[in-house]
């Protein structure tokens, strides 16, 4: 029996279906390279783009102030499946192909991180508050930016880092290496000419005594050593951040507005999912790489400490997630309530301190995906789509408990209180990430044909967010690529099977795709209503298993 899967399929709901009038000069819906899977045309970035500098604060103030971006409507950069192709920005992995456990353990990482037996070689360093930081070559000339808990939550900031990092690699994002390493202080060695620079900004000689003073304020463990969280040089030159709106003019193959991207855009949902409130431009990074003797920009996200019920130098603020640094909603909320008001998140039950520490301010019960907010107004999260949503569900929906668990362990805690604890928040925060957004688009997906016609899944009964028995009203009419003209085959049909028979008498042109309609009737979920269009491109001069294309859906 064939199988045909999704990547043959195009799906588009409605309300992104066009249907001119018969006769109507238009551009073809489908080409013969759809669906595109893969953006392998990438221009030769040849000279040196520039290195871009960013003001926190002005980034800060500047959305928090002004709606950042153009426009609306739905994503930009999506092929006829609706899905993103793979490319610079985004690689599908688990939403795609399902990671091994052993592939999900090991996440981006090509090395097993620097050897705390050997050398680490101070060349640069800074020390901000509670988290000093150092940058390292090692004994194989590999560099790193090492990375340290805050001094009275140990392994809070390094958990978060690593976990979250191999979720988002998971999902398909470009991210760096980091692991959580265990290192003698006496295994620093400061390269001459190397400055520590203060909380002052201040620039200082780097000497053995300074250094020694710093690492006493970082958590030690029983037997002396430091954990440290150590993140590898990414490949290729470092460009500085990419903004999450506008284009980079230097950049031939940026050109869809970011605020437009799809990965950009479902982003916010896999953030909310992992209370990553920290995603803005100042934790990305694009670096100008070569690969087969050409160069172009790749995009990655970077530092995942503020993450989870991590805020990186310390627990989690409660406030954050649950409204921006500065929320000028709240603050005239709070105007208006003369200041008897009280947040949401005052009423929020926290877990037990210091029992659950290290993993940090996480909860489930409050957690709400629709309300969860950023540090500040992101221009792709606030255009984010119900389509946006619904493609970031199926990714972060793909993670089984079981694969969740072994991410999670990755962290490495000490107590495995804190381990089954943070793994249950996490299975419950993805639950009900999944159901809103489940609950917003008709969920059939993973289309496939089949001896038996074309099936079909509904996601939402799969994970349990609906029950058994969704019934689904089907239609199949033809499809002219050339004009647009759609002509009926039969009259709605409504039945429960997942699996459609194909029309056996379609009147087949060359030009003729062969379009299923299906709506999902559900007394609980109204929006299922919306129909899904499936389309199969004929090959051969008949439609079925073995001589068909499906294409859409």
């Amino acid at each position: 029996m064939r199988d045909t899967r999704l990547k043959a399929l195009v799906v588009l709901t409605a309300s992104l279906i066009v249907t001119p009038a018969i006769g109507s000069a238009q551009e073809p819906k489908f080409y013969p390279d759809d669906p595109v899977l893969a953006d392998t045309v990438l221009l030769d970035v040849a000279e040196e783009p520039a290195e871009l500098e960013l003001s926190d604060m002005f980034d800060r103030l500047g959305h928090i102030f002004a709606d950042v971006g153009e426009g609306g409507g739905e994503a930009q950069n999506v092929n006829t499946l609706d899905e993103v192709p793979n490319g610079n920005w985004f690689v599908n992995r688990h939403g795609v192909r399902r990671l091994t456990l052993e592939e999900l353990i090991r996440g981006p990482n090509t090395t097993d991180g620097p050897n705390p037996e050997a050398p680490w070689r101070v060349f640069r360093s800074k020390s901000q508050g509670l988290t000093p930081g150092f940058q390292i070559i090692d004994d194989v000339g590999d560099r790193y930016i090492i990375k340290f808990d805050p001094v009275e939550v140990p392994e809070l900031a390094s958990a978060a880092e690593v976990i979250a990092t191999k979720l988002f690699y998971a999902m398909g994002y470009h991210t760096p290496e980091n692991h959580i390493v265990r290192v003698r202080p006496e295994n620093f060695v400061i390269e001459v000419g190397t400055t520590l620079e203060d909380q002052f900004g201040d620039e200082r000689e780097l000497t053995a005594g300074r250094l020694a003073r710093v690492l006493d304020g970082v958590p030690r463990l029983p037997d002396g050593r430091l954990r440290v969280t150590a993140s590898k040089y990414l490949d290729g030159q470092p460009l500085g951040p990419f903004r999450y709106h506008g284009t980079r003019s230097d950049d031939p193959n940026d050109v869809i507005a970011h605020e437009h991207r799809r990965e950009l855009r479902g982003l916010r949902l896999l953030a909310a999912w992992t209370n990553h409130d920290d995603t803005r431009a100042q934790n990305t990074q694009d670096s100008w790489v070569e690969e087969d003797g050409r160069r172009h920009i790749r995009h990655h996200l970077l530092d995942f400490g503020s993450t989870f019920g991590s805020g990186s130098v310390e627990i989690q603020l409660a406030n954050l997630s649950f409204q921006y640094w500065l929320d000028m909603s709240e603050v005239k909320r709070n105007f208006f309530g003369l200041g008897l008001r009280a947040p949401r998140y005052r009423s929020v039950e926290w877990p037990e301190f210091p029992k659950y520490q290290s993993v940090g301010r996480w909860e489930s019960v409050a957690f709400d995906p629709l309300a969860w907010k950023n540090d500040y107004p992101n221009p792709a999260f606030v255009r984010m789509t119900d389509r946006d949503a619904f493609w970031a569900a199926k990714i972060l929906m793909r993670f089984t408990a079981e694969e969740l668990l072994a991410i999670v362990r990755t962290g490495e805690y000490s107590d495995p209180e804190a381990e089954r604890y943070f793994h249950q928040i996490l299975v419950e925060r993805q639950k009900k990430s999944g159901r809103y957004a489940m609950a917003r688009m008709n969920p059939l997906d993973e289309f496939a044909l089949t001896n038996a016609g074309l099936s079909f899944v509904n996601l939402a009964e799969r994970y349990g967010f609906a029950a058994a028995g969704t019934r689904y009203e089907t239609s199949w009419s033809l499809y002219a690529n050339d004009t647009g003209t759609v002509v009926d085959l039969s009259e709605p049909t409504t039945g429960g099977d997942t699996v459609l028979a194909l029309p056996t008498d379609a009147p087949l042109t060359g030009n003729s795709y062969l379009m299923a309609q299906i709506r999902s009737l559900h007394p609980d979920f109204p929006a299922w209503a919306a129909p899904v269009r499936v389309y199969l491109r004929p090959n051969g001069g008949r439609f079925g298993p073995g001589g068909d294309r499906p294409i859409g859906g």
